[in-house]
Formats: C-alpha cells, sequence, structure tokens
C-alpha cells in the first residue's frame, strides 16, 4: 500500500513512487513473457512497445490483480477497479525516440476522465536511458490541455503539448530501479527523451480506472487515436461495476 505522505504526493504532483517494490521474481516472469513476445512480434521492436497486451494473451491480466497494486490502486481511484489496457515499454538503447510532452488523456474514452496508470520497471531507470519526466501539478485543472501534431521520425508519438500551454514547472525525472513502481494521474504532462545509452529501458505499463466511469467505445472511435482503444477488454479486478454500464469481460462458460 501507500503511505499517507505518498498518497499526498499523488495528488500534489501528479505522480508518485512508491517505497514498495515488487519481489524479482515477478519482474523476472514479466521479462520472460515480454522478450517471448518481442522475439516474435519485429513491429513491437521497431515501436520500442508492445501493446494491447491482454488481448494477445489474457494471462497478463494477472500482473495487474497483484494485491499490493491494487490496494495502491484503491487508495487513488477508490474501491471498483477495472484494468482496461496493459502494455510493455522497452526502449533498446539504440535509435530510439523521444516522446513528447503529452496527456494520456487525449484520446482515452472513459466518461468522467480518471484513470491511473502503473509503470513498473524491469530495469534501472534514469535520465541516462530515457526515464519518465513529469510536469509536478499539471494534473490540478482536471483538464485536457491543447495538443498539436509533431512530425517526424524523432519522436514515438506524435501529439505534443502547445507550447503556449506548456507550464513553466521544471519538470522532474521519474528514477526507478527494478521493482519499483510509479503512478500517475491521465492528467500529468510528461514525457521522455531518446535512449541512445546503450542499455535497454523496459516497464510494464496498467492502466487502471474507476467502474464509477463508463468506458465509451464508440467515443473512442470519434477521439480518433489508436483504432485499439475502442476494443480493450474491460477487466473488473476489483468490487463492482459502479456505473453499470461497462461490457466487462467475463469468463465465457465451459463447453
Amino acid at each position: 500500500m501507500l503511505t499517507r505522505e505518498e498518497v499526498v504526493q499523488y495528488h500534489e504532483t501528479g505522480q508518485v513512487t512508491s517505497a514498495f517494490r515488487l519481489d524479482l521474481d515477478v519482474i523476472c516472469a514479466v521479462e520472460e513473457k515480454m522478450e517471448a513476445l518481442f522475439s516474435k512480434r519485429p513491429d513491437f521492436t521497431e515501436l520500442d512497445l508492445a501493446d494491447s497486451l491482454v488481448e494477445i494473451d489474457r494471462s497478463w491480466i494477472e500482473f495487474g490483480k497483484i494485491p499490493e497494486i491494487l490496494d495502491s490502486v484503491e487508495q487513488l481511484l477508490g474501491e471498483n477497479l477495472i484494468v482496461w489496457a496493459v502494455e510493455c515499454f522497452r526502449k533498446k538503447g539504440e535509435r530510439s525516440k523521444a516522446v513528447p510532452w503529452h496527456q494520456d488523456g487525449c484520446y482515452w474514452p472513459m466518461r468522467p476522465l480518471e484513470s491511473c496508470t502503473v509503470w513498473i520497471a524491469l530495469d534501472h531507470v534514469t535520465p541516462d536511458n530515457g526515464c519518465m519526466r513529469i510536469i509536478p501539478g499539471s494534473h490540478k485543472g482536471r483538464q485536457l490541455l491543447t495538443h498539436e501534431i509533431t512530425e517526424g521520425d524523432h519522436v514515438n508519438l506524435r501529439q505534443t503539448v502547445t507550447t503556449d500551454e506548456m507550464s513553466s514547472v521544471e519538470p522532474v525525472d521519474v528514477v526507478l530501479e527494478p521493482g519499483m513502481m510509479s503512478f500517475h494521474d491521465v492528467y500529468t504532462v510528461h514525457g521522455s527523451d531518446p535512449n541512445n545509452s546503450g542499455t535497454r529501458r523496459a516497464g510494464l505499463s496498467v492502466r487502471y480506472m474507476p467502474s464509477s466511469s463508463y468506458y465509451d467505445r464508440e467515443l473512442a472511435v470519434e477521439l480518433g487515436g489508436s483504432p485499439k482503444n475502442a476494443v480493450h477488454e474491460l477487466h473488473l479486478v476489483r468490487g463492482i461495476d459502479e456505473c453499470g454500464r461497462n461490457d466487462v469481460w467475463r469468463q465465457p462458460p465451459e463447453e
């Protein structure tokens, strides 16, 4: 669980790194699955990203059900929780691209727009290998800032917060060791530099939403972005579907 001070920091800055960390056997299990997947999918290797993991292999959801993680997210989002996406980020350490300043929620279709991303470090994550950077307090307005399209092969994400809406607050580096976890809010402005350090920077990202929000698949199509946002499986990992409208995944009856 998060300490009281960590919960306060999350709400104050939009991000917190927990003192609690996962056992290395869990990290080894994630890494083994990740490497097996990337070896089969050269398209993921090129992007430094494997998304829609649950839709590829439903066993990935088990990492989102780890009790200590759920206890922590419950402190931030409430007792009724849905995992709506699991992704692997794997910057190889060469020919890497930057992730420009952005908010996650531009193309995310849950309404009210509430979500928390848990980023689990598989490696030592530092400024040298392209750690995430956040703009503290950028989430407080609970508003999506104006984003513009960035052209070119130097970035791994095309949406960027416009210069006139960027805060002058000094960015903070999120430095992690294997097994450590970062929690950040859907409205928090963040990004990362390229990783051309020669060392890998990998992590597993689990995205949660409170079930009081509705995952609107029609809105996902209207918003654009990744078409996968319209077809993500919703896994109720704690509590009930509070809004009563989410089409949560259910185990099909055995034939």
